[in-house]
């Protein structure tokens, strides 16, 4: 990508402040991350921010998507819409199952074993979805003028980025369930890793550097209850 000026402002919980007020006014769901353009437009949802920034400064890098064959655009914009609407949105099923059932207060169920079912759908979802990533990328890996990443090509793009971020911030499943059942996955994210020195840089000073020969960020998710 070509050299973009941000301002970066974090709101790290959900207790009153400056910070959190300001992201409820951009963005009432207080979810992050929320971009506020040079003209003050306000961008939500991941994959809508990354078609974004591809749209205003990816052309003509190796990280945009002008170069794609129309088969590989057409499964750029298919997994990138994938991945938040199949992976990512388990995380508020297994985090805050309250939030997708409501318990009768006379229910003769306990709601600590309603919600496990929650939590219990929303892994076998997100391990589902990994597999059909995973089935994709296998047949991708097969074919003769095949490429090292996700869409064919010889360097990673925004969606091969997008992965490995999501393999470091998925909680369930665990690491290992992805190394035993989503091996091209995993060396797919170790790859998008070494290709470039400021994406590694970015993904090592932020903690995800499990695909850097580093355990401590898969330690440290493993060992959430």
């Amino acid at each position: 990508m070509s050299s973009i000026q941000l301002s970066l402002n974090e709101t790290r919980n959900r207790v009153d402040s400056p910070e959190l007020r300001r992201l409820l006014a951009a963005n009432p769901l207080a979810q992050f991350p929320t971009l506020i353009t040079p003209d003050g437009s306000v961008m939500t949802e991941t994959a809508a921010i990354v078609l974004y920034l591809n749209d205003r400064h990816g052309h003509q890098t190796p990280w945009g998507t002008s170069t794609l064959t129309p088969g590989q655009l057409a499964s750029f914009y298919r997994w990138l819409v994938f991945l938040p609407a199949n992976v990512f949105s388990t995380v508020t099923h297994m985090e805050y199952p309250a939030r997708f059932v409501t318990i009768p207060v006379d229910s003769p169920v306990d709601s600590d074993l309603i919600h496990g079912w929650v939590k219990e759908a929303g892994k076998k979802r997100r391990a589902d979805a990994w597999l059909i990533l995973e089935e994709h990328l296998g047949k991708m890996t097969k074919r003769e003028e095949a490429k090292p990443f996700l869409l064919g090509t010889e360097h990673p793009n925004m969606l091969d980025i997008y992965v490995t971020l999501l393999a470091h911030w998925s909680p369930h499943p665990r690491y290992t369930w992805l190394a035993e059942n989503c091996p091209t996955i995993i060396e797919n994210c170790k790859k998008t890793i070494a290709t470039s020195a400021v994406v590694r840089d970015t993904f090592e000073e932020n903690g995800c550097d499990a695909f850097m020969g580093k355990a401590s960020h898969s330690k440290k998710l493993d060992e959430i209850p």
